[in-house]
């Protein structure tokens, strides 16, 4: 039961994770209260599209993280997902 959607995230950022000419598509979607549409956004974005896009090899490298909760906190969870990323990354090339 499928259907087809538009999807528009909060933010795309390009990361420079050291990997050579090739930035990091870094997909952000923050949310302050998560409802069964955003799970299901999240899930198609983290099991689907990424490595859909990824395995073209034609759009360059994405990545997709979430973000919940307090906006003041926003700062320390994105470095720290960042990093997680950068480190992730880093270890495939």
């Amino acid at each position: 039961g499928s259907e087809p959607r538009k999807y528009r995230p909060d933010l795309i950022v390009k990361v420079d994770d050291g990997t050579k000419n090739d930035p990091l598509n870094l997909i952000i979607e923050v949310k302050g209260y998560r409802n069964e549409s955003s799970v299901e956004k999240a899930n198609t974005m983290k099991a689907f599209w990424v490595p859909g896009v990824n395995n073209l090899k034609k759009f360059g490298r994405w990545a997709f993280v979430e973000f919940q909760g307090d906006a003041f906190d926003g700062k320390t969870n994105l470095q720290e997902s960042l990093d997680r990323l950068i480190t992730k990354y880093a270890q495939k090339n």
